[in-house]
């Protein structure tokens, strides 16, 4: 941390005893003024503890540190309900999420059962090392407690594992081969240019399921059906899956709502990016103009973060077709 910073601030609920010290320690070291800035630690959603150095970096001086807390244990409700949403897509637990809301980000970190970390970065710029920093971090905790890291965002794997059947498993291993759409309703404006923008963010090694949704319908496009990724349907069909994915993108917009409401007290702005990280991979949220998303996924996750990368492509992409119609 730069010397010229303050020692962060901390303050913990009562009945926190000195066993916690040390990861205490922790969530102070992993603060600094180029990444991540608040972090507070919860059981069962009661707020035990948190560090930050919010009055050095927040534009507002006043910084009222109850509401930062009262928003982690909203949180720590909201994305219960979620992870129970996602359960049926049958990729495991929630284990990392990421709220991109104006120049804001919030992470929102399973440590165990029942016990979460979530964190603030300020400014755009800090969004990666603000992420990266809560990675380590709550890998740190699992260690303390002598259990195994969830490789939160694939930050630890850059290397794809080729996971091509050995001749057990047949069907597809290209792009080309794999790729299905779907289409449903009055989507638009050019809505083969929307397509062909998702069909062009697939990829075998990451993205493996994209969907536009605005007001007058959906569509998508997929690569799940490739040879690589049989492994990741041992319990659940293809077509049950996109319903799923689908189902999944229905409630998103009732969700983000809840989600803006419960951050605006704290930070203003829009949420317009969302990652939902869990055991086997990831799904994301963009937002495009007004009114549409995106919503994509993928099963690897040791390509979590890059996946990601390629949803910020598409994202940029997709808003380019839009700006056309305009």
């Amino acid at each position: 941390m730069s010397p010229a910073l303050a020692s962060p601030a901390r303050l913990r609920a009562a009945h926190v005893t000195d066993a916690s010290d040390d990861f205490v320690d922790m969530c102070a070291d992993a603060l600094h003024p180029d990444g991540l800035h608040h972090v507070a630690a919860y059981h069962r959603g009661v707020y035990n503890y948190s560090v930050d150095i919010l009055e050095s970096v927040a534009e507002d001086a006043a910084v009222d540190r109850d509401l930062y807390i009262r928003v982690g244990r909203q949180l720590n409700f909201l994305l219960g309900r979620m992870d129970r949403a996602l359960r049926p897509a049958e990729s495991g637990r929630l284990i990392r999420t990421v709220l991109r809301l104006g120049d804001a980000s919030v992470f929102h970190y399973y440590v165990r059962p029942g016990e979460y970390l979530t964190g603030v970065s300020l400014g755009a710029a800090h969004d990666e090392p603000g992420d990266r920093a809560m990675a380590r971090l709550a890998t740190r905790f699992a260690a303390t407690l002598r259990q195994r890291g969830l490789n939160y965002g694939g930050f630890e794997e850059d290397d794809f594992k080729d996971t091509a059947p050995d001749g057990r498993s047949g069907g597809p291993t290209t792009v080309a081969d794999a790729l299905h759409t779907d289409r449903s309703g009055a989507v638009g404006p050019h809505p083969e240019s929307l397509l062909t923008a998702c069909s062009a963010a697939l990829s075998v090694e990451d993205l493996h399921y994209v969907a536009y949704l605005d007001p007058a319908g959906f569509l998508s496009a997929d690569v799940l059906e490739l040879a690589q990724l049989a492994p990741y349907f041992r319990n659940i069909t293809h077509q049950s899956r996109r319903d799923r994915y689908q189902d999944i993108a229905q409630r998103l917009p009732f969700v983000v709502a809840r989600l803006n409401h419960s951050l605006k007290a704290v930070l203003p702005g829009r949420l317009t990016r969302t990652v939902l990280d869990v055991d086997e991979g990831a799904l994301y949220y963009s937002v495009v103009g007004d009114g549409p998303f995106l919503l994509g996924v993928t099963l690897n996750q040791d390509r979590v973060f890059h996946a990601d990368l390629r949803m910020a492509e598409l994202t940029d992409a997709v808003e380019r077709v839009l700006a056309a119609e305009r």
